[in-house]
């Protein structure tokens, strides 16, 4: 009888791999503690590289321009988005409850603005720790039940305090982007408010904590008679969003947008995950769908800042020069600078006003 030659072949396979296997096991025992590390860390950062996010040329399928990311802010922002960076920053920057919140710069105190319609509360939160983020609450009035949505609340405890100092009853959380600085204070939110709705850009996967919905380009949400309305803004984030909130009483009155950090007073965010090309787009499809006197409340107090470089780079920039003095003078007051209008932005913003060349140009974009 003839042998088998296909289990032969086979017997002979196996013998390799038990042996490639004993090998490789054999090695790996063989490692000292100081190789293991080793072996770890290159593993870590290999895995942080690959779940970063930053946009790149290799990574664009139409080879738009985007910031030239080095490997080290390339690992940096991997580990931004795991976990581990949400408890650690958390247990470093979160109020407790029981303490009392830390000083932002400048020493911007809580306001409260707009008609009774649209009521909007200004919280600044997280101290120094991103340059000054602002949380916001909104409300009617006139709802009997006090229902509320609140803006990327990422220090969760001096929200909730400031919402009940307004008896709110917080039904809706609108996260504008994943940062830890907008996103970071979702799960405990969740937690103390039974039966949140989370809301984010449907653009948005596996990165906005305690997340319950996602809402499409220009879908709307009711809150009794405020409506909230999502606009799709690729650029900073691929996933981030602005919130357009209007009420159904007023309907006349100026609408407010709640940017996060696409459209500062003065400026735009970083350019992190998508292409100057993206955030051109963005900024343009803004410009269209929203009123010239629709109000402007974006996530930093940034103002200073951004007006000071855009007058600095253009000193025929007469309107930002003017914002400017106004900026200065509520800043000594210790008063947020927010809102700026679109009319206003459209008139001194450089990256509101800039051809897609000139933008490229402003995000550090390599042509």
């Amino acid at each position: 009888r003839e042998p088998n030659t296909s289990s032969i072949w086979c017997m002979v396979v196996i013998s390799y791999v038990r042996a490639a296997v004993s090998a490789a096991a054999s090695a790996i025992w063989a490692l000292s503690l100081r190789r293991w590390g080793l072996l770890s860390l290159g593993s870590s950062l290999l895995y942080l590289w690959n779940i970063s996010t930053l946009s790149s040329r290799r990574r664009n399928s139409d080879n738009s321009p985007c910031p030239e990311h080095g490997p080290l802010l390339r690992i940096m922002y991997g580990l931004f988005s795991t976990w581990l960076a949400e408890r650690v920053l958390g247990h470093l920057l979160h109020t407790r409850p029981d303490e009392p919140q830390a000083e932002q710069i400048g020493g911007t105190l809580p306001s409260v603005m707009g008609p009774r319609e649209l009521r909007i509360k200004v919280v600044p939160i997280l101290g120094a720790a991103f340059g000054g983020n602002y949380a916001y609450l909104i409300w009617d009035e006139d709802d009997p039940d006090r229902r509320a949505i609140v803006v990327d609340p990422a220090d969760p405890y001096p929200v909730l305090r400031a919402a009940e100092e307004e008896r709110l009853n917080v039904e809706v959380l609108l996260t504008t982007h994943w940062h830890f600085d907008h996103s970071g204070g979702n799960a405990t939110f969740a937690r103390e408010v039974p039966g949140l709705r989370v809301v984010a850009s449907d653009r948005e996967r596996g990165r906005v904590p305690a997340l319950t919905e996602r809402l499409a380009d220009e879908q709307t949400i009711a809150v009794g008679r405020l409506l909230v309305t999502a606009h799709s803004v690729p650029g900073h984030t691929l996933g981030s969003a602005v919130f357009q909130i209007s009420s159904s009483a007023a309907p006349a009155a100026p609408h407010a947008a709640f940017t996060g950090d696409t459209l500062f007073c003065g400026g735009c965010g970083r350019l992190f995950e998508g292409s100057s090309l993206q955030l051109h787009a963005s900024l343009r499809r803004l410009r269209t769908r929203l009123a010239p006197n629709c109000q402007v409340f974006s996530g930093h107090e940034y103002a200073d800042m951004l007006l000071t470089m855009a007058v600095r780079s253009d000193p025929s920039n007469l309107a930002a020069l003017r914002k400017l003095r106004q900026v200065r003078d509520l800043r000594l007051r210790k008063q947020p600078s927010v809102p700026s209008t679109m009319a206003e932005e459209c008139s001194f913003n450089p990256w509101m006003k800039a051809t897609p060349l000139d933008l490229a140009r402003l995000c550090g974009c390599e042509m």
